[in-house]
């Protein structure tokens, strides 16, 4: 059974080069989705030794923003929030769905330019942040990290989980 082709902006802040299971994934969602025939629009930020793209990157399916070094693993970039550009890119060309990857501020912005357009978003919960604290002797911030993650996460349509047992997990949170 054919499928129509969807046009989906995909948002993260972790993608080759670098070397990690979310980067892993969300390349294999994308070349997947393409390899079906959707036009995958990725949203990341540009990494430390990567150089600026050469071309209108919206036209090339993809949007590379500005970033800062991730505190604890300087190494990686997170991505700063980009409502303006995305708002641009998104009435220009309209994305049937906006799939967040990950919940930093990037994906907090896409989050809310696509609410904002009334485009349907959904979600990836795949990094228990919120135990980290801990493992960084932070353990107070456990449920403030909780709680921005309940909410960045409510406010989708839908959020994808990896395994049965983090979706029991976060129901109960």
């Amino acid at each position: 059974m054919q499928h129509p082709s969807l046009q989906i902006a995909l948002v993260t802040e972790s993608y080759p080069p670098e070397v990690n299971g979310v980067a892993t994934s969300v390349w294999r969602i994308v070349h997947g989705m393409r390899a079906r025939g959707h036009r995958v629009q990725l949203i990341r930020p540009r990494q430390r030794d990567e150089a600026a793209p050469s071309q209108d990157d919206d036209e090339a399916g993809e949007i590379v923003t500005s970033g800062v070094p991730i505190p604890m693993y300087g190494h990686l970039r997170m991505g700063l929030p980009a409502s303006e550009r995305l708002a641009r890119a998104w009435t220009r060309r309209r994305p049937d769905i906006v799939h967040v990857a990950t919940e930093g501020p990037l994906g907090w912005s896409a989050l809310r330019t696509a609410r904002s357009l009334q485009v349907p978003v959904c979600s990836d919960f795949r990094t228990n942040f919120q135990a980290y604290g801990r493992y960084y002797g932070l353990g107070l911030l456990r449920r403030p990290i909780m709680a921005y993650l309940r909410s960045f996460h409510n406010h989708c349509q839908a959020t994808m989980v990896p395994t049965a047992a983090m979706q029991q997990q976060l129901a109960a949170a």
